[in-house]
C-alpha cells in the first residue's frame, strides 16, 4: 500500500523490501554460491521507474527499486569475468491487472505511449544471452524516452 513516508508501518516496509530486494538477493546469492567455476552466467534483474523519478507516497518502493540498481552494480563487479548483471527498469508496459490493483502512477507523462510485455523481454532476452558477453552493471530503461539517462 502506498502512503504518506510518516505512515509506513516497519512490517509494510519490510513486506516491500523483502518482496522488491531480498528476493532477487537471494536468488542472484544462489547464482554465485553453485554457479559451477568453469561455467558463465547472466543476471537481468528487474528495476523501476520510481527509483530514477520518484513520486510521493512510495518511499518503500523506491528505496527497494533504488537498492536493485546498486545490488545489480555490485554484483556486476564481483561476478567480473564470469556473471554478469544488468538491471532493466521497464517504463509503463500495458499489462493485465489483478481485480483491485491501482493504475501505475503516468506523472504527468500521457503523451508517451506504453510498452508491451514484449518490449521488455526483448532486452531481457538480450542481456540474458550467451552471445552477450560484453555488457554488464548496466541499468537499461526501456521506457519509450519517459526517463532519458
Amino acid at each position: 500500500p502506498h502512503g504518506p513516508f510518516a505512515d509506513i508501518t516497519l512490517e509494510t516496509w519490510d513486506s516491500v523490501l523483502a518482496i522488491m530486494l531480498t528476493g532477487p538477493f537471494l536468488a542472484c546469492r544462489e547464482l554465485f554460491r553453485g554457479l559451477p567455476e568453469d561455467r558463465k552466467g547472466a543476471i537481468v534483474n528487474i528495476g523501476g521507474l520510481s527509483a530514477h523519478r520518484p513520486a510521493k507516497d512510495r518511499a518503500h518502493v523506491i528505496a527497494a527499486k533504488s537498492g536493485i540498481a546498486g545490488l545489480t552494480r555490485a554484483l556486476a563487479a564481483e561476478g567480473q569475468g564470469r556473471i554478469r548483471a544488468n538491471c532493466i527498469v521497464p517504463g509503463m508496459i500495458e499489462t493485465t491487472r489483478k481485480a483491485g490493483q491501482p493504475q501505475a502512477h503516468l506523472h504527468g507523462d500521457d503523451a508517451f505511449a506504453r510498452g508491451s510485455v514484449e518490449d521488455v523481454a526483448r532486452v531481457v532476452l538480450a542481456f540474458s544471452s550467451p552471445r552477450d558477453t560484453y555488457t554488464t552493471g548496466q541499468v537499461v530503461h526501456v521506457s519509450g524516452g519517459r526517463y532519458m539517462a
